[in-house]
């Protein structure tokens, strides 16, 4: 990164982003933006599919020399997405940064090697800060960083078609047995919409297997009530990125409750939250029934998730984190 000088608030910067597509999600798509929102000229390789194409020693040998001719001045990567040998040549060149959205619990096949790459990058982002002193105790200078909304892709959508609407929706896969028993439970009850692939296995319905930005804004319009359930409840500030798209889109969320929600949200405000199924199904039909209070709480929540959990913000702090470390 450039010197320290001149004022660094006015400094570009050259990032070079190494992560997959994430078609769903588009994580990396959005970070990019927001690099380049904040004026820094950012390239986004995505070595694993060019892994897929050439194999390991080519794309490692092709990528290296595309780094060594733009001269990034900062590699920011997803965890799992780069070889060891491409990080560990990278790293000899310029500050590193890694980014991981997932849990132990959901990352258990491949923790060893997310160890190995977190030791090797100068900080690595967790978006959990339950996990954080686990993974410093292994070596990796870990810091938590929250998930965020993209100012484009995530916004209030008017009138979505009538195949959007429903009572309460959820997004995403049966991933847990609890989460399957969950929308069981809610489906029994409630107009529940399903949306996300395999819950055919589990003997219910859902309204599409894929969904992207243009349906998720439509799928948060349309519900009255979007749920968020968790891979694993026990893990402090951890839950997956549509708690922040469903806010960034103007849903009305009642999720699971995460260990120290209540540090980024205010409940009944920002959003609500269940710890049990009993509590769920009286908090559905509370706020069923009151939506003039429902769409308040959307509406803050929306306001909260693009004034202060934008991917801007997360850039932001990025950048700043990695120029005070660079300082010692």
């Amino acid at each position: 990164m450039k010197g320290e000088n001149s004022d660094e608030k006015d400094q570009s910067v050259k990032v070079v982003i190494i992560a997959k597509s994430k078609r769903h999600t588009r994580i990396y798509h959005y970070f990019k933006l927001a690099f380049q929102r904040m004026g820094h000229r950012t390239y986004w390789i995505k070595y694993m599919k060019l892994k897929s194409y050439v194999g390991d020693r080519i794309a490692t040998a092709l990528v290296n020399g595309l780094i060594r001719l733009k001269r990034p001045e900062l590699l920011f990567f997803h965890g799992r997405d780069i070889s060891l040998e491409l990080l560990e040549r990278t790293r000899q060149r310029m500050p590193v940064a890694m980014y991981f959205d997932d849990c132990m619990r959901g990352s258990r096949r491949s923790f060893d090697t997310i160890v190995a790459q977190g030791r090797r990058a100068d900080i690595m982002y967790l978006t959990n800060r339950g996990e954080v002193a686990e993974y410093r105790k292994l070596g990796v200078n870990a810091r938590f960083i929250t998930g965020g909304c993209d100012p484009v892709a995530h916004r209030i959508v008017d009138h979505p078609e009538p195949q959007f609407q429903s009572e309460v929706a959820f997004i995403g896969k049966p991933n847990t047995p609890e989460r399957v028993e969950c929308m069981r439970v809610i489906a029994q009850q409630f107009d529940l919409k399903l949306w996300g692939s395999g819950w055919d296995k589990h003997g219910l319905a859902s309204a599409a297997r894929d969904v992207y930005a243009a349906e998720y804004r439509k799928i948060c319009a349309g519900a009255k009530i979007m749920l968020g359930w968790n891979i694993d409840p026990t893990v402090e500030l951890y839950f997956s990125n549509r708690t922040w798209y469903t806010l960034g889109c103007g849903g009305f969320l009642l999720t699971a409750y995460s260990p120290g929600m209540e540090a980024l949200f205010e409940r009944g405000r920002h959003l609500d939250w269940f710890e049990d199924m009993d509590e769920c199904r009286k908090k559905i039909e509370y706020y069923l029934q009151h939506g003039a209070e429902r769409r308040k709480i959307a509406r803050a929540g929306y306001q909260l998730a693009h004034e202060k959990y934008s991917y801007d913000k997360m850039v932001e702090i990025i950048i700043r984190d990695m120029r005070e470390y660079l300082k010692g």
